[in-house]
């Protein structure tokens, strides 16, 4: 006998069907079983669980709302999503960048949460406001895929790069999303939902003032080293004479000791991401470091060591640069 309920798949809500052939074709619709050809489908995937299958949603299960799970085309059970919720604790961390002056031709921003989140929120809860308190419509990338890190803690919010590029048709339609001297503010609402279907404990919002555009290459030939002392935890601290992407700044710089061999140790992004400190777990040895730049890395602007994000064709110096990835070399001392 088929039987379905309310259940956890590791961290996720799940319905959970069991007594169900090997192979079988299980459906789930948000509705009552009336009409059934009328009833939207729920996307989601399904998870063997011991003698069951799981059914866990890519949009977290909606408080009252009725599901219909369908094995083989025939109704296997009906689940009410109970009204009450779990209480709201999840909360935004961070937004990034922190730095407080933006160029015209940001690129991107990030989202930190507390918990995991559910997807397909982030259209209608995550928004910029301009200085008079207007929504800028059309300023974001348009898409039906979020851009979530493997937790789905961390997300990335794009400005629509055709209005950033120079040249194509939505900059010579719409001009750039920002404007130089002018403030706008991004905001999260307290709607969006966490993994478990329930809003944040509160919203967030950060606000920028904007200034001229930034074209040029990621240079590390222009950042300053504090070196720390040798046989001690001190950290080494790189100053970037302007402020880098704060996600790719958390994977894009490597320390490597005297013998060849990656240095473990711990990462600490700067205030405004204009500075990286890297503290090793066990000492420093002696003998040349080296800090180890992936070409990767980039600017706000979405500018980086290899490339300039908009490149100016007249200007040599806008060339990508094909070349081993940069390495700042120093000796504690």
């Amino acid at each position: 006998m088929t039987a379905v309920s309310w259940s956890r798949c590791g961290d996720e809500d799940c319905i959970r069907i069991e007594g169900i052939a090997p192979g079988a074709d299980i459906r789930v619709h948000a509705g009552a079983p009336v009409a059934m050809d009328g009833l939207p489908g729920t996307a989601g995937r399904l998870l063997r669980d011991g003698d069951g299958e799981c059914f866990a949603p890519r949009f977290a299960f909606i408080a009252g709302t009725t599901y219909t799970v369908v094995v083989d085309g025939a109704t296997a059970g009906v689940l009410v999503r109970p009204a009450q919720e779990h209480p709201a604790t999840t909360e935004v961390l961070a937004v990034y960048p922190t730095e407080t002056t933006v160029p015209r031709n940001l690129l991107r921003c990030y989202v930190r949460f507390s918990a995991p989140m559910s997807e397909g929120y982030a259209a209608d809860h995550v928004r910029l406001v301009d200085h008079g308190g207007e929504i800028m419509v059309g300023a974001l990338l348009a898409g039906d895929h979020e851009l979530w890190d493997a937790t789905r803690r961390r997300l990335t919010i794009l400005f629509d790069p055709g209005r950033i590029k120079r040249g194509l048709v939505p900059h010579r339609q719409a001009g750039y999303p920002l404007q130089v001297g002018v403030s706008f503010r991004l905001v999260v609402d307290p709607g969006f939902r966490d993994a478990l279907g329930t809003p944040l404990r509160t919203g967030a919002e950060r606000s920028y003032q904007v200034n001229d555009d930034e074209r040029r290459h990621v240079n590390p030939g222009r950042w300053t080293l504090t070196i720390p002392r040798g046989d001690t935890n001190e950290a080494l601290e790189i100053a970037f004479e302007r402020p880098l992407d704060h996600g790719l700044l958390g994977r894009c710089l490597h320390v490597v000791g005297p013998d060849g061999r990656p240095v473990a140790g711990t990462v600490e992004i700067g205030t405004g991401e204009r500075s990286w400190r890297f503290a090793p777990r066990n000492g420093w040895a002696h003998g040349s470091h080296h800090v180890v730049v992936d070409p990767v890395l980039e600017d706000l602007a979405g500018n980086s060591v290899s490339r300039v994000f908009d490149r100016d064709l007249a200007r040599l110096e806008d060339r990508p640069v094909n070349a081993p990835p940069p390495t700042l070399t120093f000796s504690p001392h």
